[in-house]
């Protein structure tokens, strides 16, 4: 099975995140709450360097700003806003450091290194866990201080898994016609991947160079999807907490209107004293939907199958 792919932090994408405004002024207005004149600050994967320079700029003693990418282009960026000397830039894998290499622990760990997809999001929040047992005080702030993840069950409207599994299972027999060889393997490594590449908005990833109007959260058109349950709390993930112990292996949802439920739409909130700076959606398909009244409960498996194919798998109620 062909498990979830990464999302690479070229520069392209950098720079479209920074032109995500009001992602950027909620984000700015958490570091500026968390960081206190003479704190020492740890930005775990640094990026473009803006919230280095947000630390920087609340009064920060010291910040050391670490990514395994692109740090000469943040390096460049403070040096071009003339605060080059209050931030130290590493180029390594926070995962072969320790806290001597980096001068000592912090009093604050900058740790958003999320991908707003709960499927890759899972090791990236047991790092933000480990990163602050490593390098943290033991009062260290983290920001985002939690990351909630509730789920909604629903009919989508503009995909439908097995309609696209029908049409990739035509492909092998197109191909050896038109070629006159088996293409099946590359057809099955294509099919593996279907359901991922359907877990994002695809209105929310077209290339944009201008700042939409509104990007404080990336979420579903509500015309392509009709929500069949409330929206109810899966899990959430504490950077306070001394352990993360992964995420559930089930989700559990009760219908709240008759249709044909098709998947789950996940919700994620990176929060901070109580308060969402980012909220996304991302979205799972069924094996196959399922006609669902008021009232039915719902159990889906969300352990290896899931993690690996983004396909839930329906269980009986217990």
């Amino acid at each position: 099975m062909a498990g979830p792919t990464d999302i690479p932090f070229t520069p392209e994408l950098h720079l479209r995140l920074l032109l995500s405004i009001d992602r950027g002024h909620n984000v700015q207005r958490a570091v500026r709450s968390a960081v206190r004149p003479g704190d020492r600050v740890l930005d775990a994967g640094t990026g473009s360097g803006l919230l280095a320079l947000i630390a920087a700029d609340a009064g920060a003693a010291e910040v050391v700003a670490v990514d395994r990418h692109h740090v000469g282009m943040a390096e460049r960026i403070a040096r071009h806003n003339g605060v080059a000397d209050r931030i130290a830039f590493v180029e390594s894998d926070l995962a072969d450091l320790d806290p001597e290499d980096l001068g000592g622990r912090f009093d604050v760990l900058l740790g958003m290194i999320h991908t707003n997809n709960p499927l890759l999001d899972e090791e990236r929040s047991r790092l933000v866990v480990e990163l602050r047992r490593r390098f943290g005080t033991a009062d260290c702030r983290v920001l985002p201080g939690e990351v909630r993840y509730l789920a909604t069950g629903c009919d989508r409207l503009d995909w439908d898994l097995p309609t696209e599994l029908v049409d990739l299972a035509q492909a092998t027999e197109t191909l050896q016609g038109a070629y006159g060889w088996d293409f099946q393997p590359l057809v099955d490594a294509v099919r593996d991947g279907v359901a991922m590449r359907a877990a994002r908005p695809a209105k929310g990833v077209v290339p944009a160079w201008r700042s939409p109007t509104r990007s404080g959260a990336l979420r579903f058109p509500r015309g392509d999807v009709r929500l069949l349950t409330a929206a109810e709390d899966w899990v959430t993930v504490d950077y306070q907490a001394s352990s993360f112990d992964g995420f559930p292996d089930r989700v559990r949802l009760t219908a709240t209107a008759a249709g044909r439920l098709t998947g789950v739409i996940w919700t994620q909130q990176l929060r901070y004293a109580g308060v969402p700076l980012w909220t996304s959606e991302s979205y799972s398909p069924l094996a196959g939907p399922r006609h669902v009244g008021p009232g039915q409960e719902l159990v889906f498996g969300t352990g290896a199958t899931w993690r690996a194919t983004n396909v839930l798998s329906h269980h009986h109620p217990t």
